[in-house]
């Protein structure tokens, strides 16, 4: 990668830093990690030993603790018995850094593979991940995708809006979807926030007849804040997503947006993102605007 594409996708990303290096919130390849993993299960963790701190980077890295994780259904394999038995971190870092910890209560789909006779996450990014309880049972199915579909659409009804929100995002994530009714309903929503989360996973599954509707989010946003406080500028933090999304476009039916996107003078991050997606179109059309 040359490095104006590198600063390009920075620019792209928005305002964010962490502490250590890991992949973003929400970007996991849910067909992927369908497809490394024996078992897809969701369920509550129902026992839990707390994790010591430590200060030995060897011990950071050790999965040695066990949580039991009663599953409710699963999506790909079947479970050892009543309850699953998962590795996790059991020294984490005193001042904090990447581990993987699970907590009593905690209510998570697991991507899991067997580790000697229990189980470990297949990423230890994003092996566990918060889901809604709302479940939809339409029988039996040897499409694992297909049930996980039907499950996250379940929870779009969830009364919890976090839970909802996960699972548009989880949604969109499948990179493909037997309908998007479910998801193209929540558009009439006046609830903003809502709506860029279901923005963003329709565009995630390539359907880009959400444009207009994010041409004009784009044109009526405020100026974001140099740096973002959250959950207070959740919305700006969606802003720079949504423009990420779009310099991942390849299809050259949205061409007239992406033009204009990169013409625009009023947001820098999104005429970067859109030039980077016109660059890898690779249109004529798009010449003169370079």
């Amino acid at each position: 990668m040359r490095a104006s594409e590198i600063l390009a996708t920075l620019l792209c990303a928005g305002s964010f830093a962490v502490a250590y290096p890991r992949p973003p919130v929400g970007t996991e390849d849910i067909p992927a990690l369908m497809a490394e993993s024996a078992l897809v299960c969701k369920g509550e963790v129902v026992d839990a030993p707390a994790p010591t701190y430590t200060n030995s980077p060897d011990l950071m890295t050790q999965m040695t603790a066990v949580a039991e994780v009663r599953p409710d259904r699963c999506f790909k394999g079947a479970p050892p018995g009543s309850s699953i038995p998962v590795l996790f971190n059991g020294f984490v870092a005193a001042g904090g850094g990447p581990s993987f910890v699970l907590s009593k209560g905690e209510y998570l789909l697991f991507f899991l593979k067997p580790q000697d006779d229990k189980y470990a996450v297949s990423n230890k990014w994003f092996g566990a991940l918060p889901i809604s309880r709302q479940s939809d049972f339409p029988g039996h199915s040897a499409d694992s995708m297909y049930l996980l579909e039907l499950d996250l659409k379940a929870g779009l009804r969830d009364s919890d809006p976090e839970r909802v929100l996960d699972s548009i995002r989880m949604l969109g994530n499948t990179r493909h979807l037997h309908s998007t009714l479910e998801l193209r309903k929540l558009l009439s929503s006046s609830d903003l926030l809502l709506k860029t989360y279901v923005w963003q996973a329709l565009m995630r599954l390539n359907d880009y007849s959400v444009l207009p509707e994010v041409d004009k989010f784009f044109k009526t946003q405020p100026e974001a804040p140099r740096d973002l406080v959250l959950p207070r500028d959740r919305l700006f933090a969606m802003q720079f997503e949504l423009q990420s999304e779009i310099m991942a476009i390849r299809d050259p039916s949205t061409l007239p947006y992406l033009e204009s996107f990169a013409s625009t003078g009023y947001d820098y991050r999104l005429r970067d993102c859109a030039l980077q997606a016109l660059r890898a179109i690779d249109s004529l059309h798009s010449a003169p605007l370079f």
